[in-house]
């Protein structure tokens, strides 16, 4: 014969009978029709009654639990006293006690026992409120504008130095990163700006720009979006294939083309004492553009006849330009690939010295470090700084650095 258990069903609340051999796999609710499992008392606890009652879980997601509580018999005022069980009673007097108790006691006395609060199920529309409040507090921190990554503005304003030669393969873009990292090593705060569009001074530095100098001057990015800090007190605004673009929008102005880069680019003066471009070869409306934006020019020059009849074409340009911009020079004049293991670089590096005894400066030594470092994401003074070309483009910093307090 089965011995009849009873259960409350933790959904609804429904007492109800349970047989003995389906209280191990689970009971199944005559009302709501839902699935709960039971678990049988130990002997060892069975000194007294035990009253199986199930909880609604206070988790999240935890499936219901049997609490077991054991109560001495208690009288009280118009409630059938609970019926106690010895031990040894047959089954059969277990069922029938069961069924006289239920009978007797309604539901509310097992409520009336002291435990852990019943939660009750979560209401759709707070969650939904909820939600809505979250995404409400997450717009109005999105909302709040971040702090910006560019220096303070300062009293003064910026030097603009552009790096330029019509021919290519002087050096220019070796010369303009570690010129600008030589001055940013020096206390300089540095701004680059990439004018080529083969965007290869953010490669030299091993960065990856988001956005850039198109972008910043058509207007589609903000300065803090735009400049990228590479380096400590060296920023960078990179070049690439967008100035294609930019190229083509400066050609489509009836008028003031030339200063689009000027008008653009005159608010961040005050933010850096030192702004070093990086142009590409040939000549352009781009190239035009960087000469009637920047006041000193720097012109790197190959030790070889090609490169020298490029700076020639580049000299003829440039006063056509200077009869506009009277407020702009030939500053520096800096030898490239100097290799004093062969008489004519050697030569060639006297006759410019000879030229331009003002403007010439220390020459760059040719150095096989100088064309690894790029491909390293690094400056020459990280990747080799006890190399000649590191101690080169340091002189090379150090004179342009001394420029500024002859010329202040």
């Amino acid at each position: 014969m089965e011995t009849a258990l009873y259960a409350i069903c933790p959904f609804c609340r429904t007492r109800q009978d349970v047989p003995e051999g389906q209280s191990a796999t689970g009971v199944i609710c005559a009302k709501c029709h839902r699935r709960f499992s039971m678990r049988r008392p130990e002997p060892a606890q069975a000194a007294a009654a035990p009253i199986l009652r199930f909880e609604r879980p206070h988790g999240a997601f935890e499936r219901p639990t049997l609490v077991e509580r054991s109560f001495e018999t208690v009288d009280r005022p118009g409630v059938a006293p609970s019926v106690t069980m010895a031990p040894a009673a047959p089954a059969s007097q277990v069922a029938a006690a069961a069924a006289a108790a239920a009978a007797a006691s309604p539901v509310t006395d097992l409520e009336e026992e002291t435990g852990p609060p019943i939660l009750a199920e979560p209401d759709a529309a707070e969650e939904l409120a909820a939600a809505a409040a979250l995404r409400a507090i997450k717009s109005q921190l999105a909302a709040e504008p971040a702090p910006s990554r560019l220096p303070a503005p300062g009293a003064a304003k910026a030097r603009r130095i552009g790096v330029m030669l019509s021919k290519g393969g002087v050096g220019k873009t070796t010369t303009a990163v570690n010129l600008a990292a030589g001055l940013a090593a020096l206390g300089r705060r540095v701004l680059l700006i990439d004018a080529d569009t083969q965007g290869q001074c953010a490669f030299a530095l091993g960065v990856t720009p988001a956005k850039g100098l198109a972008e910043f001057v058509e207007g589609s990015a903000d300065a803090d979006t735009a400049l990228l800090p590479a380096r400590e007190n060296l920023w960078l605004l990179g070049g690439g294939k967008g100035l294609a673009g930019l190229k083509r929008l400066i050609s489509r102005k009836d008028f003031g083309g030339e200063r689009t880069l000027d008008d653009a680019l005159a608010a961040l003066d005050a933010r850096f004492d030192v702004i070093v471009v990086d142009s590409a070869p040939g000549w352009d409306a781009l190239t035009v553009n960087v000469l009637f934006y920047v006041h000193e020019v720097l012109a790197p020059v190959a030790l070889e006849a090609m490169s020298l009849q490029g700076f020639s074409e580049f000299l003829r340009s440039f006063a056509a330009v200077s009869r506009y911009r009277p407020e702009l020079s030939l500053a520096y004049i800096v030898p490239t690939f100097l290799d004093k293991r062969v008489r004519g670089p050697a030569a060639l590096a006297d006759e410019l010295a000879a030229l331009y005894p003002d403007r010439i400066c220390p020459p760059v030594r040719y150095n096989a470090k100088l064309s690894e470092a790029p491909a390293q994401g690094r400056t020459i003074f990280e990747f080799a700084p006890r190399s000649p070309g590191a101690k080169d483009y340091h002189a090379l910093a150090r004179r342009v650095a001394a420029g500024a307090r002859e010329g202040e």
